[in-house]
């Protein structure tokens, strides 16, 4: 067999701990695979989560937050197939120890909730992902010293790996979640193909390295690519002349226990105004996106506001922002009917208004910071 140093003498060990070495070797790589596909299913979270500590503009979070994954495949296929030894585990060695250091920012920060390790599916806060990653490093260190370096997995072994993965995955989306997740299956197969590529003789040869390295890239581009690279503009549909009637006269649909937006005081100077449903996964990441813009570009948070529709149950709006860990902004309770009619029966909306006129309307995708900064700090004429 190819040994990648054949200069360097392995240490000799007992061939059980060899063999134990090999498969822990393997089992990380399972765990690095099965990370990247749990955020992939959710890479918004994981995006808006990289966000939330203001550390970056949102269009680098978005690539940040794949690139993530993209090592996260890397290093897993590479791991499972027993490729570059020494390399790959240094890599992921000093892959883990970053993330420590993040975690530890987060904690020190004060944050308690998902660091989405494995996406939503898995929720780990911040200490037990330390926790977590200092057992990665411990195995790995038993790996790097233990392991054979002139050893790799038969295509077979590899075959079997990555089918029991799928089998696992597919367990988990019609017994737990009951949702098929394609991309995640597809970006799976993906991965197969190139574990299947790496193990065989000529996995030395260079064509075989830029494969290990390209499809994951090209797998989770294209599965999840940044919005940048699809949304763009400001007119997303919303009913402007209606908004502009409830500034000035409500209409008679208004119930009287609902709050009017006559009353919020939207006709003079400019507001970002977020039309939001409190049960909404893609509303509760709206808010914590436009939050995070508003926050980290110091914006007149009184300018910004939240508007619900009104419903009987209150304790949702609290709960929406506990769960979208949100900035607990103004919020506005309208009735049900005039807020669908607005938003045209779509949402969330982000509405950028000055002196009562509708300027710019944007979805969850399209809503980008350099817009809304650009906006608040222009003065009005």
């Amino acid at each position: 067999m190819i040994c990648e140093n054949p200069v360097a003498q392995q240490p000799s060990s007992p061939k059980w701990v060899t063999a134990v070495a090999s498969s822990l070797k393997i089992l990380v790589g399972v765990l690095f695979v099965f990370s990247a596909l749990a955020k992939l299913i959710s890479v918004e979270a994981f995006e808006m989560y990289v966000f939330s500590f203001g550390l970056f503009p949102l269009v680098l979070c978005q690539y940040i937050s794949r690139l993530v994954l993209i090592f996260e495949l890397l290093l897993g296929v590479a791991l499972i197939s027993h490729r570059h030894h020494r390399f790959t585990v240094l890599m992921t060695l000093l892959f883990l120890l970053v993330f420590i250091v993040f975690l530890a920012y987060a904690h020190l920060s004060g944050r308690t909730d998902s660091c989405h390790c494995f996406g939503e599916l898995l929720p780990f806060d911040p200490v037990q992902s330390i926790v977590k990653n200092a057992v990665l490093i411990a195995l790995l260190l038993f790996v790097f010293k233990y392991a054979s370096v002139d050893w790799a997995p038969r295509w077979w072994l590899v075959l079997i790996v990555y089918l029991g993965m799928a089998a696992v995955a597919l367990a988990y989306m019609f017994l737990k979640v009951h949702v098929l997740y394609f991309q995640a299956l597809i970006a799976l197969m993906a991965m197969l193909l190139v574990g299947l590529f790496a193990s065989f003789r000529f996995y030395d040869r260079w064509y075989v390295s830029l494969a290990l390295i390209a499809v994951p890239f090209i797998t989770v581009l294209s599965l999840s690519p940044p919005d940048s690279w699809l949304f763009s503009g400001d007119q997303e549909h919303f009913n402007s002349t209606l908004f502009a009637s409830e500034l000035v006269s409500p209409s008679p649909e208004n119930d009287d226990d609902a709050d009017l937006l006559a009353e919020v005081g939207l006709d003079e100077g400019k507001h970002v105004v977020a039309f939001l449903s409190p049960t909404c996964s893609a509303c509760m990441l709206t808010a914590e996106k436009l939050s995070t813009i508003a926050l980290r570009n110091g914006f007149d948070t009184s300018r910004v506001c939240y508007v619900f529709p009104k419903i009987k149950h209150e304790e949702f709006y609290r709960l929406f922002v506990e769960n979208s860990h949100a900035a607990d902004l103004r919020q506005y309770h309208i009735t049900s009917r005039v807020f669908i009619r607005l938003v045209e029966g779509s949402f969330p909306k982000v509405v950028l208004v000055e002196d009562g006129a509708v300027k710019a309307v944007y979805g969850y995708n399209s809503l980008s910071e350099r817009s809304v900064s650009q906006f608040m700090s222009t003065s009005s004429e």
